[in-house]
């Protein structure tokens, strides 16, 4: 016998609180911040740089991004881990056999992070460009923004990695 919908429920609700729970202790450490903030920090603001230069005048030291006077650090809040962990957790939760779950893991990281890429990309513009703006579009557009896409990007997995009818009706 099939488990309850309600009793799936429950159990993703436990299972993902436990996985954000998991994740928000072993990246609080000073190992992850050594050696996956730090380093991912420097990872995205150069792999900004080529396409800020494009733009005009564009540099970095370390996890610190200058494009056009405008400047900024890429701290560990931004460097996407958050909406990373969030989603893996729902992933991991999920009632879905591993290998979806691998799916999930091979699709979703890649894109939250070609996602938050953009996000520093654009917000470096916006900074350089108009920036009585940067403040409302890293706050209020960007973190909606950043949520959404990695909602969508779940959704999408589950859709299509997941449920078995949607791979013959499409």
């Amino acid at each position: 016998m099939a488990p309850s919908p309600r009793r799936l429920i429950i159990q993703f609700c436990l299972l993902f609180f436990a996985f954000i729970f998991m994740f928000t202790f072993l990246l609080s450490t000073d190992l992850a911040n050594r050696y996956l903030h730090e380093p991912l920090a420097r990872l995205i603001a150069n792999s900004s740089l080529p396409f800020l230069a494009v733009f005009g005048r564009a540099s970095v030291s370390g996890n610190i991004l200058n494009f056009n006077g405008f400047g900024a650090a890429i701290v560990e809040a931004c460097n996407g881990i958050l909406p990373t962990y969030i989603y893996l957790s729902a992933v991991f939760a999920f009632p879905s056999r591993w290998r979806a779950k691998g799916w999930g893991v091979v699709i979703g990281i890649p894109l939250i992070f070609l996602i938050n890429l953009v996000r520093v990309i654009t917000l470096m513009m916006f900074g350089a460009f108009q920036p009585e703006l940067f403040e409302q579009v890293h706050i209020y557009v960007w973190q909606a923004l950043v949520i959404a896409l990695s909602m969508g990007i779940w959704i999408f997995w589950a859709e299509r990695f997941v449920r078995p009818d949607s791979l013959g009706s499409r």
